[in-house]
């Protein structure tokens, strides 16, 4: 049956995104527009029961200055820039971060062998380049330095002997050019160079392919690290991060409510409703420069390293080792249809249908899922017809 849509959904949109609170604006705001809200509210009470109606008038004056000053401040325009310029950051840092899947799939179709030799070969040059994106990555990201927080773990952890680790050196050294971290892809290009003169790798083209992705895992690494060490400048950060307080501080004088005291006037209300708003609006800008400035925090929005990394081990290290065989080759479900369609409904059943041993079709197969029906050559050309009617 067709899911249907509720009166929540209907209320709140199929996506609920205003009501979610992990890594939400909410979530975020709520202290401080709790703080902010509490303040208005406390100048507003003195100027209202604290002030003679003298002094009320000069406060007066000064909330009119006050609301004419402030908003001439290019707070959008500094704020759009800079959210601009750090969203795009994030994002490259992500694209930027090596996946060693290209390794292992040119390892695993290159360096083959029936010698027990090979599939060492395939396994070390993997594990060499998991090291290395464990050494660079966690000199930036906390999730990972927490779970490396010195080479006795990477040791335990099965990623390097400890021999392997002496000759690396000391990589509990925090230094940005300290750390050693390309030399085990350095090992994986002696091995593979070896492999090849060893007969191992018998295709040319292949062995460079295999040296080209490992110097482009290199590369990417090389990126990831100076991206994590050349921040965005410090006064950028400063002249957005002044402007917007200053902005909201200016606000709780100019953004007051004046005491009705004719017809006439305007509304004398206690509450900041739109400057609420705009609070939510600067402020959640500044928030998500703040919150992605450094993707590799703990953030609800900063990468989940310690999850990729895990699926790296998994999928390369299958990749490159003994895989069970595929499926037997079998006719599909759109076998001599020259345009197949799958209809929008697929809950009922179908049959694929294949020339047994005496010529005949016979059925081998049921899916509940999929519905394909079978044409005949007219009804087949009938439906190209419908589709290009020049034909």
């Amino acid at each position: 049956m067709p899911k249907r849509t509720n009166i929540s959904d209907l209320l709140l949109g199929e996506s609920r995104v205003m009501c979610r609170w992990r890594s939400s604006l909410w979530k975020l705001l709520w202290r401080e527009l709790l703080l902010y809200t509490l303040a208005y509210l406390g100048v507003s009470c003195i100027y209202r029961f604290a002030l003679s109606e003298v002094q009320q008038f000069e406060f007066e004056r000064l909330v009119s200055w006050c609301s004419k000053q402030y908003t001439g401040l290019p707070l959008t325009f500094l704020l759009g820039f800079y959210v601009s310029l750090v969203v795009k950051r994030w994002w490259e840092q992500y694209c930027k971060l090596p996946w060693p899947d290209n390794i292992a799939s040119y390892l695993r179709g290159l360096c083959v062998s029936k010698d027990e030799k090979a599939k060492i070969i395939r396994r070390t040059v993997v594990r060499y380049t998991l090291l290395s994106y464990i050494l660079c990555i966690r000199r930036l990201s906390v999730r990972l330095r927490k779970r490396f927080p010195t080479m006795k773990e990477v040791v335990n952890s099965g990623l390097v002997r400890q021999e392997e680790a002496d000759r690396i050196g000391d990589e509990d050294n925090w230094d940005m050019y300290a750390s050693n971290w390309a030399m085990p892809l350095q090992w994986s290009l002696e091995i593979v160079h070896k492999a090849q003169q060893d007969g191992y790798i018998t295709s040319a083209p292949g062995y460079v392919q295999i040296i080209t992705q490992i110097n482009i895992f290199r590369s990417k690494l090389n990126d990831v690290s100076a991206y994590g060490h050349i921040p965005v400048p410090l006064v950028y950060t400063q002249v957005v991060t002044l402007a917007v307080y200053i902005y909201f501080i200016v606000a709780l004088v100019g953004e007051q409510w004046k005491i009705y005291r004719k017809p006439g006037d305007e509304l004398d209300l206690w509450y900041p409703i739109f400057t609420t708003i705009k609070f939510l609006f600067y402020f959640g800008w500044l928030r998500v420069a703040e919150t992605l400035y450094n993707p590799f925090g703990e953030d609800d929005d900063d990468f989940e390293l310690n999850v990729l990394f895990n699926r790296h081990v998994k999928v390369a290290l299958s990749l490159v080792d003994e895989t069970e065989s595929p499926p037997e080759l079998r006719k599909d479900a759109f076998w001599g249809q020259p345009f197949p369609d799958i209809p929008d409904n697929v809950e009922e059943t179908y049959t694929i249908v294949e020339d047994g041993k005496d010529g005949k079709e016979s059925n081998i197969e049921t899916n509940e899922m999929i519905v394909v029906t079978e044409h005949s050559p007219d009804e087949a050309l009938t439906n190209a017809e419908k589709r290009d009617p020049m034909r």
